[in-house]
């Protein structure tokens, strides 16, 4: 089959978005190594600069990449709407950038660490700009794409969860937040987090494995179908604990992405069943982050549990479920994300990277984030110590190939 980045008019500035994602995920990897080996303690301005780098610089930048793969795929880009679109890479990269940095420079640059809500509030207007582009282009098929839909819905919860950001950064500064009252303030800053793991990273997995595995899911009503359910739940998750009723609509959220889950897995069984791994090279990507689904959703499970029966006090953590919620985020962060990440970019920009480096990423990458993830749930730190540099030597193996393959093409 023709790899698709040769179809799209908008390789360019997908490239731009993915090359700088990769770079910046180098930071996030480093930090990892060295925190996970119990080689280095970082400070907590720094752990932060390590999941920002990964969930925005990383996952992100890559999300929007594929976006400009997707909603230009089939149609007719022009020569003005391609310049366009790498302005907008571009600003997306610095505003995305920034934002790492200024995580990294805690209190150092300002005592109140202003420079994250202004910031922010720079990135969010980027990230609206995005979503106008996208509902243009979405405009322009005549086909509805289930793929696209899930996409557009992804991205209006990482509006949603941006907004969070921008009063959770006010919060930290100022200690409230101008035209809302204190516990209101500190409720909606509390939901910044599942906003973004639940109600964006989970529809844009959804949507970007529907447009790998099943053609963009076009003219399915049930792949439409899972991407409503998943935008339900996400909003569900918003104002839960917005309002604080989160033991009330937590349960009905997680059966809605239980459901969606189940008939994702339900309409991909050939594609999981032995027989469907055989030759299907970089689908394997995609293969890999559906089984990490099914981890994500039974730990999302026993946490909402937790959350209903009043087990679990968010400020007071014990060993056990802060393990959890670590492995809850990288199952997501890695298992998913990473994987369905790699899968457009082995697929559709860097088809030519050599198979060595494919499989390092499938089998190096798997196997460490899932022996991480046993030591993490377990409290085990020698797991911990042995699979980290596993995973974390794998991930820069893969993203050096990469790379290089990247740069090749933009140099051609």
């Amino acid at each position: 089959m023709r790899p698709f980045a040769s179809r799209s008019g908008l390789s360019d500035a997908a490239r731009i978005t993915i090359v700088a994602g990769l770079l910046l995920f180098i930071v996030t990897i480093v930090v990892g190594i060295l925190n996970g080996t119990d080689v280095w303690d970082p400070d907590h301005d720094t752990l932060l600069s390590h999941v920002h780098a990964g969930t925005l610089g990383w996952i992100t930048l890559g999300v929007t990449g594929i976006g400009f793969l997707m909603f230009s795929a089939g149609r007719e880009v022009s020569a003005e709407e391609a310049a366009r679109a790498r302005t907008m890479a571009w600003v997306m990269v610095a505003a995305i950038t920034l934002y790492v940095g200024a995580f990294f420079l805690g209190d150092s640059l300002f005592d109140d660490r202003i420079q994250r809500p202004v910031v922010g509030t720079a990135l969010f207007l980027v990230v609206i700009w995005f979503l106008f582009w996208l509902v243009g282009a979405h405009r322009r098929y005549r086909e509805p794409s289930a793929a696209r839909l899930g996409f557009l819905l992804s991205w209006i919860s990482l509006l949603i969860g941006a907004v969070f950001g921008v009063i959770l950064g006010l919060y930290i500064s100022n200690g409230s937040v101008p035209g809302l009252a204190e516990d209101t303030a500190a409720a909606v800053a509390e939901a910044h987090p599942p906003a973004m793991v639940i109600g964006y990273l989970l529809l844009a997995a959804f949507a970007v494995l529907e447009w790998l595995l099943h053609s963009g899911g076009e003219g399915s009503r049930a792949a439409s179908v899972q991407m409503w359910l998943l935008f339900a739940a996400g909003i569900l998750i918003n104002v839960a604990f917005v309002s604080g009723l989160e033991e009330e609509l937590s349960g009905p959220a997680n059966l809605l992405m239980i459901a969606a889950g189940i008939m994702l897995l339900w309409r991909s069984r050939a594609m999981l069943a032995p027989s469907g791994w055989k030759g299907a090279g970089t689908g394997v990507f995609a293969r890999m982050a559906m089984l990490f689904l099914v981890v994500y959703l039974a730990l999302l499970t026993v946490l909402v549990v937790w959350i209903i029966n009043g087990t679990i006090d968010f400020d007071a953590l014990t060993e056990s479920q802060e393990g959890l919620l670590l492995t809850f985020d990288h199952s997501m962060f890695i298992g998913v994300m990473t994987n369905v990440l790699f899968g457009v970019v082995a697929l559709h920009l860097a088809y030519d990277a050599g198979a060595p480096a494919n499989r390092i990423l499938i089998w190096g990458v798997n196997i460490g984030i899932a022996g991480f993830a046993v030591g993490l749930i377990t409290t085990t730190d020698v797991l911990k110590q042995i699979f980290t540099p596993i995973l974390g030597a794998a991930l820069l193996v893969g993203i050096g190939a990469y790379l290089m393959r990247l740069r090749g093409q933009a140099d051609a």
